[in-house]
């Protein structure tokens, strides 16, 4: 199942899940109803909220992201990182939502590097999603089961946000790349009408 389709689904069986539970605890006031309501409440603001954010900068961005902006850019020490956590073995085993928009073959490297920012910034925002869910142990207590939910789903997003990146410090060598090669096009073309003009 596509991972889209999987938010989707986990949005509505948690939110159905969430009425059941509320509908039981007022019925009977049993704690366990409260427990379950507030666990599927949690599932659902983590699922659904995520959904409405991705959908949201995906319409807003469209993939075009200034890469040249300070936030995008891979510092020195990154590629060291990365090689040392070995993100080359595990990337290509993590779910993507549209594998389209990462095919070499339809896109340019520029393209694919703004694809990667947008994700990065998908990510980034859904960690700070994590951690706003623990304003619900304000009202309902049990702070350490809304922390270990929400670390564990900051820590989740996190692990796209370094391939992301990593993606990105492989990409930027061919946008370079790509970039020169245009520019001596470029001055060829130049040079060319002028000698052109002297004839």
């Amino acid at each position: 199942m596509a991972p889209l389709k999987i938010m989707k689904t986990a949005s509505l069986v948690s939110f159905i899940a969430l009425a059941i539970a509320v509908t039981l605890y007022h019925l009977s006031h049993y704690g366990v109803f409260k427990t379950l309501a507030v666990t599927a409440g949690t599932s659902f603001y983590h699922f659904f909220v995520r959904l409405v954010v991705g959908i949201y900068i995906d319409k807003v961005k469209q993939n075009r992201a200034d890469i040249t902006r300070s936030w995008y850019r891979i510092r020195p020490w990154e590629t060291a990182f990365y090689r040392r956590i070995g993100v080359k073995n595990w990337k290509d085993k993590m779910p993507t939502s549209f594998p389209e928009y990462y095919d070499l073959r339809k896109h340019t490297p520029l393209e694919l590097a703004q694809v990667t920012c947008q994700s990065e910034i998908i990510h980034e925002v859904n960690v700070l999603i994590s951690a706003g869910a623990l304003l619900g142990a304000i009202p309902f207590g049990m702070f350490p089961a809304f922390f270990l939910s929400s670390l564990a789903a900051g820590c989740f997003d996190m692990i796209f946000v370094v391939m992301q990146r990593y993606n990105r410090s492989r990409l930027m060598p061919l946008v370079e790349r790509q970039r020169r090669t245009a520019g001596k096009t470029g001055s060829g073309t130049a040079q060319g009408n002028k000698t052109g003009g002297t004839r």
